[in-house]
């Protein structure tokens, strides 16, 4: 027990300090378990094989799907259209916008999402960001005490009582308390809290808004849309683009196919559902058929040439903007950008023309931009500096980014590709997905980390996210930490050393009321959380709670929920949770805003949590 306690104490000195990072720590800590002999071989690794490990990366799996799938975008894009351009309201809408996100993806994900939206409107809006991020932080890791699958500590504490074989909570039971605190953040934020926040000058992130704006500036984007129709005599029934050669020969860049034979549904139009499919991007080799309708961007004198050849009718868009844009260039698959060509690019001297060029990547050209001006004309001989406006899917221009040897990106699509806020058929799947997750956690047929792995499947098999951004998605700090600091409790209750500080507590609260031992767990977890990780928190003070209520005779259940309230109120120290670190840089906040706005509002939950919860969840 001494030597444990001994890794045990410098393990939180090194997580304090911040000097190593947090998972580095968990491993060293896991392997010195080991060569001390305190933890077998199969010990020591448990952690990696433990159910809430597989539970928390498909979490972030589904999370991420629900971004890129366009619905954290939408969420953020009504959340500036409802706040009708009042601050106070902006306020409101993201604090429980943010709540609700978070509640089924991951804190970061949502913050990491939301923010770029929040800064833009923040601008728009002439109200500091300072004045909303930190409120988005909070609003996040508040929103995590809505579900079980809110925040790792809510899995943590949960698998705690399963693996002890007290009864467990229900999915929406963290509720019973998230949501009353979840009211009470918003009162404070909307009328108190902002007022502690400093009115700092934040760096203005570019959104999807401002990046189309600036590409029209530099490529005349908005000139040249067409809307094409087939006639049913016309010459193009039955060919296909690449038999056509509109892009390599004619110039004429297809931006979508609108087919009268499968097209969005009318249930599905009134909702503003719309539908994504490959005819975002058409394929080469897909055939037209009478009625098709194209949208295409070119000059007039090619769209012309097209009339006159293939007998099709085609109409000037007028009016084209940046929600033009939005709806029709762009979409959950699809996306532009602009390639700088590199100095040692093997495309330098290439002959290229509008419509797409090179095997290795389904692009289309269109534009060219040279010393900041467009170069009119179809065919262009590339030189190095040169700025080429492409419009591909997300994945290819990902694949782009990585090679840069030929080409520089400008901005950051990846980024960017969240941003596109609406809501096509993918968004539909991953809220079908989201839908069966909930129902099979309240019908509980299956293990939770069965249903999220199941809900993850279904996310990648409809679409909505594939396998390389299924791996890129799953925050490994997160699960190395968890990994790394499970041994620790289970050589706390190995060797007794979770008895031996579960027992010197109940020394101290004595024949006290109950109560005192419930404020004494919340104060804690809570101090323990602004210093370190709260994942790493929740796993070291789960086993001690849970046996220091068994000897006292109480329900585990209060206690343990105070446990994970208190894990979720790192609100006074920027490096308490990653979404802090976040939002810091940001909103150029110091230490001390943190402090000053976080203070009240964890007496706040420590108040309500000390009156509600053992009204909710009885003592015995």
């Amino acid at each position: 027990m001494t030597i444990t306690f001994i890794i045990l104490g410098i393990s939180i000195i090194l997580f304090v300090s911040g000097k190593i990072r947090p998972d580095i720590v968990a491993i060293t800590s896991m392997m010195a378990l080991s060569m001390t002999g305190v933890l077998t071989v199969n010990e020591t690794f448990s952690g990696f094989s433990n159910t809430s490990i597989i539970l928390i990366a498909g979490l972030f799996i589904v999370g991420e799907a629900m971004s890129r799938a366009g619905l954290t975008a939408w969420l953020g894009n009504k959340i500036i259209t409802l706040s009708k351009n009042n601050s106070n309201q902006l306020l409101i809408l993201i604090i429980i916008g943010s709540a609700i996100l978070s509640a089924f993806m991951s804190n970061t994900g949502t913050v990491a999402s939301l923010m770029p939206v929040i800064i833009a409107a923040a601008w728009r809006l002439k109200t500091p960001a300072s004045k909303m991020l930190i409120p988005l932080s909070f609003a996040a890791a508040t929103g995590g005490l809505l579900t079980l699958t809110g925040t790792p500590t809510n899995i943590i504490t949960n698998q705690a009582m399963i693996d002890a074989g007290v009864p467990e909570f229900g999915f929406f039971e963290f509720a019973y308390i998230g949501v009353p605190l979840l009211i009470l953040t918003v009162i404070y934020m909307r009328y108190f809290g902002t007022k502690l926040l400093p009115s700092n000058k934040s760096r203005r992130l570019e959104d999807i808004d401002e990046s189309i704006q600036n590409i029209e500036d530099s490529y005349q984007l908005y000139e040249g849309f067409w809307k094409v129709r087939i006639r049913p005599n016309s010459s193009a029934i039955g060919k296909t683009i690449k038999q056509m050669k509109l892009g390599s020969t004619m110039g004429v860049n297809i931006i979508k196919i609108i087919s009268k034979v499968d097209i969005a549904t009318s249930i599905l139009k009134k909702v503003g559902i719309k539908k994504g499919d490959l005819d975002e991007f058409p394929d080469l080799d897909r055939e037209f058929h009478a009625e098709d309708e194209l949208i295409v961007n070119c000059s007039e004198n090619r769209i012309h040439r097209f009339i006159d050849k293939y007998n099709v009718a085609a109409t000037k868009l007028e009016g084209v903007d940046v929600k033009f844009i939005k709806e029709n260039v762009l979409s959950d698959e699809v996306g532009i950008c602009e390639l700088i060509i590199a100095p040692k690019s093997s495309y330098k001297g290439k002959h290229i023309n509008t419509g797409r060029f090179g095997k290795k990547y389904n692009l289309q050209v269109i534009a060219v931009s040279r010393y900041n001006k467009r170069i009119r004309g179809r065919e262009f001989d590339l030189q190095e500096g040169d700025s080429i406006l492409v419009r591909a899917k997300w994945e290819d221009i990902k694949e782009i980014q990585e090679e840069s040897r030929d080409f520089l990106i400008i901005g950051s699509p990846e980024e960017l590709s969240k941003e596109v806020g609406t809501i096509t058929r993918k968004g539909v799947i991953s809220i079908l997905a989201m839908v069966f997750m909930v129902l099979m956690f309240i019908w509980g047929p299956f293990s939770s980390s069965i249903t999220v792995m199941l809900t993850a499947f279904i996310m990648i098999a409809g679409g909505c996210i594939n396998m390389n951004q299924s791996y890129r998605s799953i925050n490994w700090n997160v699960i190395t930490i968890m990994a790394g600091m499970i041994p620790m409790g289970v050589a706390l209750q190995k060797t007794g050393g979770a008895k031996f500080i579960a027992d010197s507590m109940i020394s101290m609260v004595g024949e006290q009321h109950p109560t005192y031992f419930l404020a004494g767990i919340f104060l804690i977890t809570s101090f323990l959380s602004q210093v370190m990780s709260n994942t790493a928190t929740a796993i070291l003070m789960a086993p001690i709670v849970l046996v220091a209520s068994l000897e006292l005779g109480y329900s585990p259940q209060p206690f343990m929920m105070a446990l994970a309230v208190s894990a979720s109120t790192a609100f006074l120290t920027p490096f308490g949770t990653p979404t802090n670190t976040m939002v810091m840089n940001a909103g150029n906040y110091k230490f001390t805003d943190y402090l000053k706005s976080g203070a009240f509002l964890l007496l706040i939950f420590f108040i309500v949590s000390i009156v509600m919860i053992p009204m909710i969840w009885p003592y015995n």
